[in-house]
């Protein structure tokens, strides 16, 4: 085999290993591209440390709503706690005016129906006497 026939065979392959170069040159930039692992785990526990702070941040935000919630219940149940009471004397109040009321009223009507009673009677004896 002559030089001559060897050519095509050597540019050939020149074009291959210049295509492999190339893929090489391609896979070491993406290879620096790509984080370390150093790095990776420094940005994982940045990421740790920062997860960290939110959720004592939230934890503490959690507990003042739950001191909120705490108080306010207490709150209500000294306002009910009073306002069940104040009505208790209201409702007693109403209940002693009501039979006051009743018994005035009963009294009255007793009253009514025996001049009523009375005035029957009177009417009775002018008519029986006119008869």
């Amino acid at each position: 085999m002559g030089e001559e026939s060897l050519a095509p065979l050597i540019e050939f392959i020149g074009k291959k290993f210049d295509q492999v170069d190339q893929r090489f040159e391609g896979i070491e930039r993406r290879l620096d591209q790509m984080a370390t692992k150093d790095e990776l785990e420094a940005k994982l526990a940045e990421t740790r440390r920062h997860t960290g702070v939110l959720v004592e941040a939230v934890r503490g935000e959690v507990r003042q709503v739950a001191e909120g919630v705490v108080n306010l219940n207490e709150k209500l149940d000294r306002e009910m706690t009073a306002l069940r009471q104040e009505m208790r004397t209201e409702f007693g109040e109403v209940k002693s005016m009501l039979k006051f009321s009743y018994a005035e009223l009963d009294r009255r009507i007793r009253s009514l129906e025996e001049g009523f009673g009375a005035l029957q009677a009177r009417i009775g004896a002018v008519e029986t006497r006119q008869s």
